[in-house]
């Protein structure tokens, strides 16, 4: 053979095998020995790389599910005890029960906080360096909010917060540590976790303080009790907007739930300095930043307190986001009970706190001596990861810009020996190829499995299932393309060096675009960067041995977040909704492909070795890993349920109460799933009867009202004098306003071309929460300044307004201005947890694997005309 680039035939042995291997000089240049052949390895090898694979899998694995021992009741009154929190908890979640906002266990949740936290000042009088105060707030306010790409007024009334502040002596003037959790719960569900467990650390936390005077405080602590975030964090934004100690809160720490699994995880962060402190100071600190890329983005539907408080949104303040992760398919269900909190989380979660509240207040202290400006919002972010849970790095968003782009210009200005930039360009664009079949080969083997068995989620109750089907299928996808490469003659070293520009290049664009996971892809350039200098020789064991070496830190360092990502959304997929357009296939599809990006993730450039090991049986190797996927795909759909009395499927149920021409009301039962499993499967062995959908049954559930899927049946009238009247909405004046008095023609009217002020009231017959859908060319409302953007997929504008409240919120006066002479339109859809008869029954019929959340509805629509009257009420 002639040319630059000839290549010398090799016969070779290996695993009793005899084949034939082109080995190209091209890319051997500064290699010791030109043209050497390749040693091919062998199975051997593949097992040391699955060996080394499988023992940091287990070993992150044990790490996440690991906990401190919780201390008992007697524990030493100095330190933080678990047993002593869960009494809290067991007393808000058990004994109190479910307590949403409107409803009177709300009320007995708020004094029973009142009374711990005012037994607690009691405790503190014997401290003369400790000054505490206990205090009960009402708020009332708004806030314009986003959230799914829509905007809303979130509207609140009456309610209550409970504050506890905690003041050294000599530190009035010293901003404040604000430690937040709400008490309220979601609609069925007692929240032991979401959230009356950081309810608990936080009493339990104060009481430590009190009790062991080695915690030297710097600066006033506040916790703040908060009884109003499931209803989009209303009670949260009330003490930012309007409390009294707001302003001298200097950071904050948010506790959350998701789940009663645990860990406690901190997955968002505002200010660089929050997450540095926390790492720091955290007896047991663990923290992804991925959370932070993944509630920035808004690819899940959920939002928590964290937003009212940070600058990064709609607060003033840096701050962390704490929240336990794991177990979120009890998340709000009833399931959610004391019972399922697993022993040892609530330890971790009230030992880390107990260590980062002093720090923070230590660093707020040193701020003000120096008389440091609060940081800018540009500086906010900080990048952040926990290595096996036993370190938590944390870096700051400046040294994370040159640390996670330094890769590139290294790569390319300085190859690795032996490789040519061109052959290393070449293979980075087969790193695309390989990450592109990593996702699309599982995402077709889950869609695939859902279309033929006719099951959707199946892995939702099993996710060593999931992990069966759609991993195999997965390393099989990323390894394909790789045989591309060696068909090309390209040498391992090419290989590797093309990943690592591959993870160069990824980093970069996701600095750009502002991901701060881009650490995980620049780990693994570095990485694979450093392998290829240590042995810079062909492929050889010695070469595989430094590879799998340099491989373990970035591959631990992006593991935890893998696993704990890949749990949390198999099992919050199924309150993730079912958006229109959606396959019945396409969550299993999405699954497949999240599970395709952690395996490329996770894989590295040890990918581009195991294509190279396996060879000589390369088609052995890829079948019998489909067979695998396969086999567990039938396995599963033949012998597992996708939902379970522990792991329940959600199901939203209305009753909807609409006026009709006769003196007897409307009703219909709305049920709805939030997640691809259609409803029929829930209602199969109920005898209902369909009736007509109007489109706007899930209204209340604004804005995810388009991400549920339901079907309405019709219903016995609700129980006479259940509720003493239905919503009223009445027009109290109707008046110019603008430029006035010029804009008034005779008789006090308003002159076409100007504006008039309509002052609205509601009426409704018991505290509860809703939905106004205001239509028409309004100018203004009372709900917020600016108003929302219009709500609008076709015809008149519309602007929707969330309300919530306690007791003495019965009537909600409002406004609205428009142009003078124009009508506007309200509809209405005012929701009661108070259950009818007919609901209930319905309720009970549900199977055992069913979570509900169930509320009575009436929807109405009024629309008021040109001449200042209400032309009639519709209720649809």
């Amino acid at each position: 053979m002639k040319g630059r680039h000839a290549a010398t035939a090799h016969s070779l042995k290996a695993d009793g095998r005899t084949y034939s291997e082109t080995v190209s000089h091209a890319d051997s240049r500064g290699s010791k020995q030109q043209g050497r052949p390749e040693i091919p390895l062998g199975s051997l090898h593949v097992v040391c790389i699955g060996m080394v694979y499988a023992a940091m899998f287990g070993l992150i694995l044990w790490r996440i599910y690991w906990t401190p021992a919780p201390l008992p009741l007697a524990a030493p009154a100095t330190q933080f005890s678990e047993a002593r929190a869960l009494q809290h908890v067991c007393k808000l979640a058990g004994d109190i029960g479910e307590r949403q906002v409107s409803t009177p266990a709300l009320d007995t949740a708020a004094q029973y906080i009142k009374d711990s936290a005012l037994q607690l000042a009691e405790q503190a009088s014997k401290r003369h360096d400790l000054q505490i105060q206990v205090r009960q707030e009402q708020v009332t306010g708004s806030v314009l909010m986003g959230l799914l790409g829509l905007e809303l007024a979130n509207v609140y009334q009456n309610l209550t917060n409970i504050v506890l502040t905690m003041t050294p002596k000599g530190c009035d003037a010293t901003p404040a540590v604000l430690v937040n959790a709400h008490y309220d719960s979601a609609v069925g569900s007692p929240g032991a976790s979401d959230c009356a467990s950081p309810v608990g650390v936080m009493l339990e936390t104060a009481r430590t303080f009190i009790a062991n005077d080695d915690i030297h405080l710097t600066a006033p602590v506040i916790f703040l009790f908060n009884g109003a975030e499931e209803t989009l964090s209303q009670a949260a934004h009330g003490f930012m907007a309007h409390d009294k100690e707001a302003s001298r809160v200097g950071a904050f720490i948010n506790l959350e739930s998701t789940g009663p699994g645990g860990p406690d995880i901190l997955f968002q962060a505002s200010g660089g300095w929050t997450s540095e402190v926390y790492a720091r100071a955290a007896f047991h600190a663990r923290g992804q930043v991925f959370g932070q890329d993944l509630m920035d983005a808004q690819i899940i539907p959920a939002d928590t307190d964290y937003r009212m408080f940070s600058y990064d949104y709609y607060g003033t303040l840096p701050g962390v986001d704490v929240a336990f992760l794991l177990d979120s398919s009890a998340y709000h269900t009833h399931e959610d009970a004391p019972h399922r909190i697993r022993p040892g989380t609530v330890q971790a979660m009230g030992d880390n706190v107990v260590g980062a509240i002093p720090a923070f207040a230590e660093h707020l202290r040193k701020q003000a001596a120096k008389g440091s400006p609060p940081a800018p919002q540009a500086s906010s972010n900080s990048v952040y990861f926990d290595l096996c849970g036993l370190w938590m790095i944390s870096y700051t968003a400046s040294t994370a810009k040159w640390l996670h782009s330094a890769m590139l210009p290294l790569v390319l200005l300085f190859p690795p020996p032996g490789v040519r930039r061109a052959a290393m360009g070449k293979v980075a664009g087969m790193c695309l190829l390989s990450m592109l079949s990593c996702l699309a080969l599982p995402a077709a083997v889950g869609g695939l499995r859902a279309m033929l068995s006719g099951q959707q989620l199946i892995w939702f109750s099993n996710h060593l299932a999931g992990g069966f089907i759609y991993t195999p299928a997965a390393i099989v996808g990323a390894v394909l393309p790789c045989r591309l490469a060696q068909r090309q003659q390209m040498t391992i070293n090419s290989q590797v060096a093309g990943s690592c520009l591959f993870n160069a290049i990824l980093a970069v664009i996701l600095v750009v675009v502002g991901g701060k996971v881009a650490y995980s892809h620049a780990f693994w350039s570095a990485a694979a960067y450093i392998s290829l200098w240590i042995v810079p020789e062909v492929d050889s064991a010695l070469g595989l041995a430094a590879a799998l070496g340099c491989a373990v830190f970035p591959a631990t360092s992006t593991l935890t977040g893998i696993l704990l990502l890949a749990t949390h959304l198999m099992e919050k997929m199924s309150m993730t909704g079912a958006p229109p357009g959606l396959l019945l296939w396409g969550p299993d599809a999405i699954m497949g492909a999240l599970f395709g990006a952690g395996t490329f993730v996770y894989g590295g450039f040890i990918v581009p070795w195991l294509a190279h090991c396996v060879r000589p049986n390369f088609k052995l190797f890829s079948r019998g890993l489909m067979l695998v996927s396969a086999a567990s795909a039938i396995a599963a759909s033949l012998s597992l349920e996708t939902y379970t009395a522990k792991t329940p499927k959600r199901l939203f149920i209305q009753h909807i109460i609409r006026a009709s021409n006769t003196d007897q009301p409307y009703s219909v039962f709305a049920a709805a799933s939030s997640d691809a499993t259609p409803v029929d499967v829930v209602l199969t062995g109920l005898t209902l009867t369909p009736a007509e959908m109007n489109g706007r049954e899930w209204l209340p559930m604004y804005p995810m009202h388009d991400m549920i899927r339901g079907k309405v049946f019709q219903a016995p009238p609700p129980d006479p004098n259940l509720f003493a009247f239905p919503p009223t909405l009445s027009l109290i004046s109707r008046t110019p306003h603008g430029r006035v008095p010029t804009g008034r023609g005779k008789g006090g009217r308003c002159i076409s071309g100007e504006t008039e002020r309509l002052d609205l009231q509601l009426t409704l017959p018991q505290p509860g929460v809703g939905v106004l859908n205001v239509t028409g060319n309004i100018q203004g409302w009372s709900f917020s300044d600016p108003m929302p953007k219009p709500y609008t997929k076709s015809g008149p504008v519309q602007r929707v307004a969330r309300y919530g409240g306690n007791a003495g919120s019965e009537v909600w006066s409002f406004w609205v201005d428009l142009q003078c002479g124009e009508a506007v339109s309200v509809d209405i859809a005012a929701s009661f947890l108070t259950k009818t008869s007919a609901l209930q029954s319905f309720v009970d019929q549900t199977p055992d694997w069913i979570a509900s959340s169930a509320m009575t509805t009436f929807q109405s629509s009024w629309t008021f005309s040109q001449a200042g009257q209400c032309d009639g009420i519709m209720y649809y």
